[in-house]
């Protein structure tokens, strides 16, 4: 009997996350989305007006302020109804009245960034100092007159605007396709049973001691991204050239020089990261011969490299994933445990996979609701310790969130990564000093190995080399197609390989599964964390005190600070 996905209706209660803080029911999501509208009708009622006076001035920011986290919220909780099932119409529909109301709120609001430019900063700055109200908002003005030069008409902010949520749609698209229409149809397992692959299953089967299933599992897979690549290939092409188009229509060198503006970090930390991890290439080919050493077979190939070396076939239930995370995470106090234990106590997470729903892991919060996590939970060692990953994200949001205003309470994704990936080497650790299971703490070294390899040199030296070399491309006018797309990624990823892995030329198609591209050059921002996450963890297993408490103020800055700069307040410089 083939073994195929649950529906949702099928996943107990108690698995499922409970979103009823951001909305209890239809009608006040409803009420809130005419909210909304009203609200930005006040908002533009400033316009010509904004900068003409200190109260005026406040009165607007408070506004605008309102209007961001209400329709913050609207979007975080219409994406998880959407992600729990793409294929629910209703959802898609809810999802799409809020990627509408964005565009409308982007072009009725449009000419907000005009509008300040055409008041000096220094006039901005008297304002701060004569109305103490001001002092609130005072680094959120800093950051819009960091963009000054980069700010155009109101006539052309409206057009990108609507580019903007151009972006949207297609990444919208690609979920649908990744997480509905993609097809991986069946497998047989270890046991001879016949398995329907899933992106739940996928790693389960991928890292299998059985070889004959991971073949399999890997075919599965790159077939099916092979008969929707052009698809794929036409969508993403469309969000690197409206990436383009706004990158050089405001004046940035390149699309890369204008996602790293935002977080303050010059070219060349990405470039020397790209350096460096090409240089030293050698030391993961090292670590892939290591494994084919420790397997023993001479035809090493692609879908052998992800393969447990350990023999750890434990499974984790969701409790006693709480009780490792919770014990493992300990070293940091009881500020940091009490909001791990709302987590589960008030079902922050919605755990196990269903048909049709999004695959991977992330954590998602609006600033005025709690964190939320999506999971793919798959009762085994990977699953707990991807648990403990987005669980450092909640809870860096959390105490984000509640100690800042909810406009100052975002935080980059360059810091963010250095929070969760210090959860896994701390659960790691945990196990490896506690546990009296060899296998387990074979298993769990194993793990820091795999996550120092994708997190470092799995984002830099392919997924950062691919997406600049294709966003040059678009940038200077190519037109790439899926062939094109193809080849960009297989040259990568054979150099990623090296010598000693047997190489498919069916490989070519792994661009098309990485939603990451989707959210342009934040793949490097995991080696920022991993790096950092070593040093932290080290810190904190040295029981250093005074750096632990530096640790746990990191993460209640929020966006209260250049990212690069709150980096520096746990010793991480990345000039």
């Amino acid at each position: 009997m083939p073994n195929n996905e649950k529906l949702r209706s099928e996943i107990e209660d108690k698995y499922k996350w409970d979103l009823s803080d951001m909305y209890k029911s239809k009608e006040d999501y409803d009420n809130d989305v005419k909210k909304v509208k009203k609200l930005i009708k006040e908002v533009v009622s400033y316009n010509g007006l904004i900068c003409k006076d200190s109260n005026t001035l406040y009165e607007f920011m408070r506004l605008n302020d309102e209007l961001d986290q209400l329709i913050t919220n609207l979007y975080v909780y219409v994406n998880c109804l959407k992600d729990q099932d793409v294929s629910d119409e209703q959802h898609q529909n809810m999802y799409n009245e809020i990627l509408n109301l964005y565009s409308y709120y982007g072009n009725e609001t449009s000419f907000i960034m005009p509008e300040f430019m055409k008041t000096k900063y220094e006039i901005i700055k008297k304002y701060i100092e004569e109305n103490n109200n001001l002092k609130e908002y005072e680094f959120d003005l800093e950051q819009i007159y960091r963009y000054q030069k980069y700010t155009l008409s109101d006539k052309e902010e409206k057009l990108l605007s609507n580019i903007s949520d151009m972006q949207n749609k297609y990444e919208n698209n690609f979920s649908i396709v990744i997480n509905s229409i993609l097809d991986y149809g069946y497998i047989t397992d270890e046991n001879n049973n016949k398995v329907k692959l899933t992106n739940g299953n996928l790693t389960r089967y991928a890292i299998s001691n059985d070889r004959r299933v991971r073949k399999d599992s890997f075919y599965a897979r790159y077939n099916a991204l092979k008969k929707y690549a052009n698809l794929v290939a036409t969508d993403y092409e469309g969000l690197v050239k409206a990436d383009s188009i706004i990158s050089k229509t405001r004046g940035y060198n390149s699309n890369l020089h204008m996602h790293l503006y935002a977080d303050g970090v010059d070219e060349k930390v990405y470039n020397n990261l790209l350096d460096v991890a090409g240089k030293n290439i050698n030391i993961l080919h090292k670590y892939f011969k290591m494994i084919k050493n420790v397997l023993n077979i001479d035809d090493f190939s692609i879908y052998d490299i992800s393969t447990k070396l350990s023999n750890n076939n434990k499974k984790y239930t969701v409790s006693d994933a709480k009780e490792y995370i919770i014990n493992a995470l300990s070293v940091y106090g009881k500020e940091y445990v009490d909001v791990l234990q709302k987590a589960f106590d008030d079902k922050w997470i919605d755990f196990y996979p269903n048909k049709g729903k999004y695959g991977g892991y992330y954590e998602n919060t609006s600033n005025i609701s709690h964190p939320v996590i999506l999971a793919n939970y798959d009762d085994d060692y990977i699953s707990v310790s991807s648990l403990a990953h987005e669980l450092g994200h909640a809870v860096n949001s959390y105490l984000s969130n509640i100690n800042n205003k909810p406009h100052s309470a975002t935080y980059s994704l360059l810091v963010a990564e250095v929070a969760s990936l210090t959860n896994e080497i701390l659960l790691a650790n945990y196990i490896i000093n506690n546990s009296k299971d060899k296998d387990e703490r074979l298993n769990a070294i194993e793990h820091i190995l795999s996550i120092y390899a994708g997190n470092f040199f799995g984002t830099v030296a392919e997924g950062s080399i691919y997406e600049k070399e294709v966003h040059d491309r678009i940038y200077n006018g190519e037109a790439l197609t899926e062939v094109d797309f193809n080849e960009i990624y297989k040259k990568v990823r054979f150099n990623y390989y090296g010598p000693d892995v047997i190489k498919d030329d069916i490989v070519k198609y792994g661009w098309a599964r990485i939603s990451h591209f989707y959210n342009p050059f934040y793949y490097y921002k995991y080696a920022i964390g991993i790096s950092g996450a070593c040093y932290v963890s080290k810190k904190i297993m040295n029981n250093d005190k005074k750096y632990l408490d530096k640790y746990i103020n990191y993460l209640k800055l929020g966006g209260s600070m250049m990212p690069i700069d709150e980096l520096k307040e746990i010793d991480i410089d990345l000039t």
